[in-house]
């Protein structure tokens, strides 16, 4: 094996591979990273049994070959080298050596045949769906799934996508979080639901931020495909049943709350700081005119701060965990938010005063404080 590449073009593509590579170092051959010259350019490859991707670098091809090397080193090789050109050079023993005007280093790798195989990518019926889009849904909702709970298909997000709509739902069965928006899309069935496992969707995610193409989606048997320009990501299916989220979103919360979403994010950040750093429970206190966020604690004290708000209802009380809502405010992006509340027991609900296109709604559980 023998190449040449930029090391601008090289960079970017091995950084692209690193969110993917195993790194509790369990398995050796799942730290490296695959680099197979062939045809004019290079392929990389990166896995954690679980999500695989795949991107291309173009290159000057002097001879085929493969190996496995160390993904972690090799991206710190590729961002400390000089902006020239780097060569590759296969050696004995899987060994390579790396040149880059007066740089030189060697580093040993594993055989080709140690690297797990990826499924191969099926783009027959595919999906077209906006990058900017999808990634925007995923940031809305993918700090609302677990990943330490037993029932794994909490451990992603269900899509689902059907004529001239997508979906994305989170649950970590405390919270749930719903986006949905009208896209240009006609999938060969009537309706697909599946499970998107949380780090493949955070991969997909920041390959939409760099790449700026739409996302090719497909799917054969319980493999997931999602190419992004050069990138292609594959991952399985969680299994298990989602939850109903249909009947998780409260229908009858009457009494509704508008609030500036910086305001109500910095005021719950400052209460929340002397309550239970377990559970982080602040209270919500609405009367005609003001909403009283407090917190407690017996180790730490207690803290209260109050908001002027245009409600004119009857009273209400209820508990929330304050990670939660900051989680929720964090992610929505726009200047106003709803809360809606229906009593003490209910869940609450809380969405964008301006949807700009697409349906956000966030149920959060109430606490007992």
């Amino acid at each position: 094996m023998e190449f040449t590449t930029q090391k601008i073009d090289f960079l970017r593509e091995i950084s692209r591979v690193q969110g993917v590579v195993e790194r509790k170092n369990t398995i050796p051959i799942l730290a490296n990273v695959l680099v197979r010259a062939a045809d004019g350019k290079i392929e990389l490859r990166a896995t954690d049994l679980e999500v695989g991707l795949q991107t291309f670098c173009a290159a000057e091809v002097k001879s085929s070959g493969s190996v496995t090397l160390a993904a972690r080193k090799l991206f710190e090789i590729g961002r400390a080298l000089p902006e020239a050109v780097i060569r590759f050079q296969g050696q004995p023993n899987h060994w390579v050596a790396i040149e880059c005007e007066q740089s030189r280093f060697r580093m040993v790798g594993l055989p080709e045949g140690d690297f797990p195989a990826l499924p191969e990518p099926r783009f027959d019926d595919g999906v077209r769906i906006p990058g900017a889009t999808f990634r925007r849904m995923v940031e809305r909702v993918i700090f609302a799934t677990t990943s330490d709970d037993a029932r794994y298909s909490l451990n992603g997000s269900l899509m689902i996508l059907k004529k001239g709509f997508l979906a994305l739902v989170a649950s970590d069965g405390h919270r749930l979080a719903y986006v949905s928006t009208e896209v240009p899309i006609s999938p060969s069935g009537a309706e697909t639901r599946v499970v998107v496992p949380r780090k493949a969707l955070a991969e997909i995610a920041r390959l939409c931020a760099e790449i700026e193409e739409d996302v090719l989606f497909g799917q054969h048997e319980n493999h997931l495909f999602f190419r992004v320009g050069p990138c292609t990501l594959d991952c399985r299916v969680l299994e298990g049943n989602f939850p109903n989220f249909e009947k998780v979103i409260p229908r009858d919360n009457d009494k509704d709350i508008e609030l500036g979403t910086t305001q109500l994010a910095d005021a719950i950040r400052r209460v929340s700081l002397l309550s239970d750093e377990r559970a982080r429970p602040v209270r919500v206190a609405v009367s005609p005119g003001k909403m009283e966020i407090s917190s407690h604690s017996p180790e730490s004290g207690e803290a209260s701060e109050t908001l002027a708000i245009d409600y004119s209802g009857v009273p209400i009380e209820i508990g929330f965990n304050a990670r939660y809502l900051l989680d929720f405010l964090g992610a929505v992006g726009t200047e106003i938010v709803v809360l809606s509340l229906k009593d003490q027991m209910a869940q609450g609900l809380l969405r964008p005063k301006d949807p700009a296109g697409q349906d956000y709604r966030y149920v959060v559980m109430p606490m007992r404080i």
